[in-house]
């Protein structure tokens, strides 16, 4: 099975896009994970992309509404832009965590008829204020959505749960079988990212989250799935802590991302 490396252009700071895919291409990353805010802007973004010969993994996270029937209509119209533009894969951050469960199976499935419709993968995000925001609440949805497909950021659960999520196994045992995307951030009980996973005082977070990583691709090699993509997804403030009064960030979120993508090549099996 072939695992594909990306970087997110959300955490890269103010760098000018075209820089930044530079850097990205010549650091041997397989493409990028952009937020697609403005289709005026795609055919650029797109051209960009193509000349480095990266891969466009798209993220969709901008869906907004005074009420659920007008988020619904902005959710399913921004993803649809989206997918005209072929990317490689479209991250969603879809509903909210106080939409109904009728709600936000609503918005599920209108994911899951574009994506059919374009013959493009979309994964749900596991994200804080989404409707995936809890490992408590995930199996309704699988349920209801057998060959949904999710981005695993399990450290947005381990905020939530204030846990390496050692209660949680079911929750977790059903997320990895249905994973086809990876944000390999390190979360701990009280952040959804730690300030440095190489850092022994974070060791043990590191090597839950590698053990989930590892799992997952176990079962996708077990299914004869051909790849997996990974984001390798430290980002600045407020992910990262600054110090008070400078703002310094207290590391180097650029050498971070990149010094995971080592680490994952060597120790993911």
């Amino acid at each position: 099975m072939n695992i594909k490396f990306y970087y997110p252009i959300w955490s890269i700071g103010k760098l000018p896009l075209n820089d930044a895919l530079y850097k990205i291409k010549e650091n041997g990353y397989d493409g990028a994970e952009i937020a697609l805010e403005h289709p005026k802007d795609f055919k650029n973004i797109v051209s960009m992309f193509n000349y480095y010969d990266l891969e466009l993994l798209a993220q969709h996270p901008f869906a907004k509404g005074k009420n659920f029937s007008d988020f619904r209509k902005d959710y399913n119209c921004r993803l649809e832009e989206i997918l005209k533009i072929n990317p490689t894969l479209v991250n969603c951050h879809t509903g909210k965590d106080y939409f109904s469960f009728k709600e936000n199976i609503q918005l599920i499935n209108d994911a899951e008829i574009l994506a059919d419709k374009y013959n493009i993968t979309i994964t749900q995000e596991i994200h804080r204020g989404r409707f995936s925001y809890a490992p408590m609440v995930i199996k309704n949805y699988i349920e209801n959505f057998p060959n949904i497909k999710l981005t695993a950021d399990f450290s947005h659960w381990c905020v939530v749960t204030e846990s390496l999520l050692e209660n949680h196994k079911e929750a977790m045992t059903l997320a990895i079988k249905h994973a086809a995307h990876i944000h390999a951030r390190v979360g701990y009980d009280e952040g959804p990212q730690v300030n440095d996973p190489f850092a022994p005082e974070h060791k043990e977070a590191l090597e839950s989250h590698l053990f989930w990583w590892q799992q997952i691709c176990d079962y996708r090699k077990q299914h004869k799935h051909e790849e997996l993509v990974i984001t390798c997804e430290f980002g600045p403030k407020p992910y990262l802590q600054n110090l008070p009064y400078t703002q310094q960030p207290v590391t180097d979120i650029w050498n971070i991302n990149l010094k995971m993508k080592s680490y994952l090549k060597q120790n993911l099996k």
